[in-house]
């Protein structure tokens, strides 16, 4: 057997154990020699098993065998360590490969850019493409997707417009994903109507719908209150040739779900079953959510046994819905019942939250016990975890825990979970976002952030300019109804006679400047108003 036959084997070996083990059995072998092929491959099969110890050790083999890695093994690397969320890691291989000379190609670059950008490290993504374009590597297909992504997530859909014509100025003509991307996009924006529009150029151009795409124009008329088109779409897919998976049935279980019809849900639920499918956790998530919605705790607990007798795992989602309802519950009852529910799901996150300490003096121990749940949550994506720290937050302050409620604010706030939260503008003008966030999470991080800036006036002498308190209500709010974030920073900053003014109409954002700002955080009161 030669080197290429043994990439081809390797290549076939699913279990990585199995595939390292022939790997040093051929390297015994009279007369064979590994090449940068199946060095290479063998990086990729232990870089999806998160195997990075054994990946050290293979690369310092290579060396040792006068096989140097080139930019296709470096490019793995770079990969394993992004599926992995270890975007440090990531990067540091990337400066190592310059540093002995291996140019990074354009796959090296886009890798780094999706990472970081799927992440939410939308700033390393952009300064990645502006360091690609340059050393001269032109955008493909593929990159300016990513871009167009980054852009519209970071909140630059004008951008991510702009970029997207470039495109195809530039002669680089969109692919179905570009367009999915582009749909999804303006459909998180709720640009419903530009949605459908992308979605009527998407099939004149010449391409048909996929299974992501149906998905998305489905939400898209979902949340327009189409439900009974978002079904026709449904039937279109399978007019169409497309069989509908796991997810695409638990879109319609959780958008009848969303809109109070549990009888609808719960027959796409069955429907899904009858289908010979099997419900996957997002799904299972959905019908418990639209269950506890209506307080049909039972049924949430039903719906939960049978999640685990398929062998799932409750998810943190699982976890955050069922704390978020604890936090809500209308009895004793009710809440007895949710911490049931809870310890059932055998979720990590239950015994951090039963084993949580009670805050010493300086709130040092509770802030080493979240700071060891999070390191052990590494691999979870950021919007899950700040699911789960807005419901932790939210349910101590709530239950009256003020102290803990801040020491898990401030240490997620530096573990970058809340990343828009509070930034600075430009020099001493400061903006404190908290309308991701729910009542008692927004209160505990605004009273802990004033405090920051009155303890970092004290040290430096320098004080903020202006602070803008967004609560996500007011002139350019799409949300109806009453605001609960509104109304409980409104309330707190009245009581500690905050002085803030609301301009341009816009009655969701409070502002304070100048000298009466500065005045009002030199009051000792500032530190110590999370404990209201």
């Amino acid at each position: 057997m030669d080197a290429y036959q043994a990439n081809q084997v390797l290549k076939q070996i699913q279990d990585p154990a199995v595939a390292l083990g022939f790997f040093y059995w051929l390297k015994k072998q009279a007369g064979f020699k590994h090449d940068g092929h199946t060095y290479t491959t063998m990086v990729g099969i232990l870089g999806r098993a998160r195997q990075f110890g054994s990946i050290n050790r293979l690369l310092d083999q290579m060396v040792k065998d006068e096989c140097q890695p080139n930019v296709v093994t470096y490019n793995r690397l770079i990969h394993s360590y992004g599926r992995a969320n270890y975007l440090n890691e990531a990067m540091n291989v990337f400066n190592q490969m310059q540093e002995i000379g291996c140019e990074p190609d354009r796959v090296t670059y886009c890798t780094l850019i999706d990472i970081h950008a799927k992440a939410g490290f939308l700033d390393v993504a952009m300064d990645l493409y502006q360091r690609m374009q340059a050393v001269g590597l032109s955008p493909d297909t593929f990159t300016y997707s990513v871009i167009i992504n980054c852009l519209g997530k970071a909140g630059h859909l004008p951008a991510a417009d702009r970029l997207f014509c470039e495109m195809v100025d530039h002669g680089c003509v969109p692919n179905l994903v570009t367009y999915n991307i582009m749909i999804a996009l303006q459909a998180k924006a709720r640009n419903y109507d530009s949605a459908l529009k992308l979605y009527r150029d998407m099939q004149n151009a010449g391409f048909e719908p996929d299974k992501v795409t149906y998905s998305i124009v489905m939400e898209v008329l979902g949340h327009c209150g189409y439900l009974d088109e978002a079904e026709a779409i449904f039937g279109e897919m399978k007019r169409k040739n497309w069989v509908p998976d796991e997810p695409v049935y638990g879109l319609l279980v959780d958008l009848w779900g969303k809109a109070g019809n549990i009888e609808k849900a719960w027959r796409w639920y069955q429907a899904m079953l009858q289908a010979g499918l099997r419900p996957n956790v997002p799904t299972y998530n959905s019908l418990l959510s639209a269950f506890l919605r209506v307080h049909r705790l039972p049924d949430a607990y039903n719906l939960l046994q049978s999640m685990l007798d398929l062998g799932l795992n409750p998810s943190l989602q699982t976890y955050t819905l069922l704390l978020s309802y604890c936090t809500e519950a209308r009895s004793p009852y009710d809440m007895g019942i949710c911490s049931q529910l809870m310890a059932v799901t055998g979720h990590p996150a239950h015994m951090f939250l039963l084993s949580m300490p009670s805050a010493g003096p300086d709130g040092r121990n509770v802030r080493d016990h979240v700071d060891k749940f999070l390191d052990m949550m590494h691999s979870e994506d950021r919007e899950s975890k700040r699911g789960l720290v807005d419901a932790v937050v939210d349910f101590l302050h709530k239950s009256g825990l003020k102290e803990e409620a801040g020491s898990v604010w401030e240490v997620a706030a530096e573990k970058n979970v809340y990343p828009e939260a509070v930034r600075e503008k430009s020099s001493c003008y400061w903006l404190i976002n908290l309308h991701v966030m729910s009542d008692g999470t927004a209160v505990t991080a605004l009273s802990r952030t004033l405090a920051w800036f009155r303890q970092q006036m004290l040290v430096s002498g320098v004080s903020p300019s202006r602070i803008d308190i967004v609560t996500g209500w007011g002139r350019r709010s799409r949300v109806t109804g009453s605001s609960l974030v509104r109304q409980a920073v409104q309330d707190l900053l009245s009581i500690f006679s905050f002085p803030f003014f609301t301009e341009n109409g816009n009655s969701g954002c409070f502002v304070g400047c100048g000298e009466p700002l500065n005045r009002w955080l030199l009051q000792s009161y500032v530190e110590r108003m999370h404990l209201l």
